[in-house]
């Protein structure tokens, strides 16, 4: 047993120790003796405790034996389950860990990646950085540029502004000079007839090219030398100046042709036969002639001057029209050459009106001059008047008719003959006004407060000049008479009406037009009374021709 076995290994422990005696002392003085000793002692103390330890170990080992019959029934029932799960487990988790090792040996490649991706990012930074600053500064340069483009351009928009109104207000002073420039071409062509070809064509052409104002030397045009380039609008002037001085004597406008003419509208141009016999076709025609509103003939409303009172109502009256011509072989109407017909020469190539007067032939109560006046005038006397008593006439009319004679067809006039040939040519008139430069009376047509350049002019550039009414005589002796007393040239009758001065007699139709109202306070009356009564409607032409050789 283990205490027998202790015992011989303490004895053989002792006895192994040998003696050691030291010489000189009493007792002989064994020195291993204690060693000897301690080694009996220690294995009886061991053995005790071995005795004890038995005990203990025997009831340990049967707490042990009754603890392990409960883990083998545990084991059975519980553990080897969970043991086999813990084997699956464990078979996942080993090929986690050998995912895991294989993670852990890329983290170095995935590291490297990231450290490239971070290298990346902050050089992405770096750009966004720097462009941010890229366009901070040119936020900053846009900024300053605009600002200095801005004053540029407000300068600019100043200048052209300033340049614009100056350019336009030349530009419509120019057109304004063309415009007058062209006028009076055409009323040099009018006058002379000349520019009918081609090279005359060219001229008035240049007036519309030009773009210059030309030269121009103390209020006078000045000829450019050449046609090369644009010559301007002066040397359109002076050409035409210069031409005028040769044609003035040339084309005989120095010494015209006069004549006084009267004609007779009833037997010249309706060729109605005169006394009783022709009365009833005459007033025939002059009732063909008759108009409940004269207002709707657009050419009485546009040439007669106001012949539309603004009451509104309509303004009956009688409208006669008719044609002349110069031709051979033909009267003032155009129809055949017969005995007492008028006619003008064809070898004038201009035969216009210097005056013209109208006798309305058979009137009743017409206020007529006396037949001595004009002597008794000259002579510094008085004559009477000749008492009246028309009021009492049941056919009688007011004393002053007035009537309009208006052109509204177009004039005709031949070419000038320089050499012996000459053609027919034709003009459509338009009589218009030349606006006042100033307007110094401050009339009501010029009521604009702000400088426009295109209303620069105190009123329309081309307004129409209207007709007035002029008075008509009982007797057309009475227009062939000199009451002015007049020694040669050109002397009209105070009856005759010089509106048309410098018209062609040649046109292609003319409007009698006689207003009722001015006849009696009743116009219908006064027209049916004037139909009644009339015999004829004679025409003095006061007229003048130049030859144009």
């Amino acid at each position: 047993s283990t205490k027998s076995d202790l015992k011989e290994i303490a004895n053989a422990g002792a006895e192994a120790m040998p003696q050691v005696t030291i010489a000189g002392l009493a007792a002989g003085g064994d020195l291993t003796s204690f060693g000897r000793a301690g080694i009996k002692k220690v294995t009886i103390t061991i053995a005790k405790i071995l005795e004890k330890t038995a005990i203990v170990r025997s009831a340990l080992v049967g707490a042990l034996s009754f603890r392990n019959g409960r883990i083998i029934r545990d084991i059975e029932y519980n553990l080897i389950p969970a043991l086999e799960m813990k084997e699956e487990f464990q078979a996942d988790a080993h090929e986690i860990a050998t995912i895991l090792r294989d993670l852990q040996s890329s983290l170095f490649d995935i590291n490297e990646s990231l450290q490239v991706l971070d290298d990346a990012e902050r050089r992405v930074q770096q750009l966004i950085a720097k462009g941010d600053r890229l366009q901070r500064e040119r936020e900053i340069f846009r900024q300053r540029t605009s600002s200095i483009v801005q004053g540029y351009r407000t300068r600019d928009a100043a200048f052209r502004i300033f340049r614009n109104e100056k350019l336009e207000r030349y530009k419509s002073l120019f057109d304004l000079a063309a415009r007058y420039t062209y006028m009076a071409a055409k009323a040099y062509d009018y006058e002379t007839g000349l520019l009918h070809t081609d090279q005359g064509q060219t001229f008035l052409s240049r007036i519309v090219n030009s773009r210059a104002l030309g030269v121009v030397q103390d209020g006078e045009p000045q000829f450019a030398g050449s046609n090369t380039g644009d010559p301007g609008l002066s040397s359109v002037l002076a050409e035409m100046k210069g031409d005028w001085q040769v044609l003035r004597g040339r084309l005989g406008f120095n010494n015209p042709d006069e004549y006084g003419t009267t004609v007779s509208l009833r037997g010249e141009r309706y060729r109605i036969l005169p006394g009783d016999e022709g009365d009833t076709a005459w007033r025939d025609a002059l009732e063909a002639g008759l108009k409940d509103n004269l207002l709707s003939d657009e050419d009485v409303r546009r040439y007669c001057m106001q012949i539309d009172n603004g009451s509104g109502l309509p303004v009956p009256g009688i409208v006669l029209e008719f044609s002349t011509t110069i031709a051979d072989g033909k009267n003032l109407f155009g129809h055949a050459l017969s005995p007492g017909d008028h006619a003008f020469s064809p070898t004038s190539f201009a035969t216009k009106l210097y005056s013209l007067g109208v006798a309305l032939e058979g009137y009743v109560g017409m206020d007529d001059p006396g037949a001595n006046s004009s002597a008794v005038d000259f002579a510094g006397g008085s004559s009477p008047s000749t008492p009246s008593f028309n009021f009492m006439d049941p056919n009688g009319l007011a004393a002053t008719p007035y009537i309009y004679l208006i052109p509204v067809g177009v004039d005709s006039m031949r070419s000038p003959p320089l050499g012996d040939t000459s053609v027919v040519r034709s003009w459509s008139i338009e009589d218009v006004t030349i606006p006042m430069p100033f307007n110094i009376g401050a009339s009501d047509f010029s009521s604009k407060k702000l400088y426009q350049s295109t209303d620069s002019l105190t009123e329309s550039l081309f307004g129409i000049r209207k007709h007035q009414a002029f008075r008509p005589v009982s007797n057309v002796d009475l227009l062939t008479r000199n009451l002015y007393g007049g020694i040669g040239g050109l002397t009209p009758s105070q009856f005759t009406n010089s509106r048309l001065i410098g018209r062609s007699v040649w046109n292609s139709k003319w409007k009698l037009v006689i207003p009722g109202r001015t006849l009696l306070s009743n116009p219908d009356e006064g027209l049916d009374r004037l139909v009644r009564t009339l015999k004829d409607i004679k025409l003095h032409l006061v007229t003048y021709s130049y030859s144009g050789n």
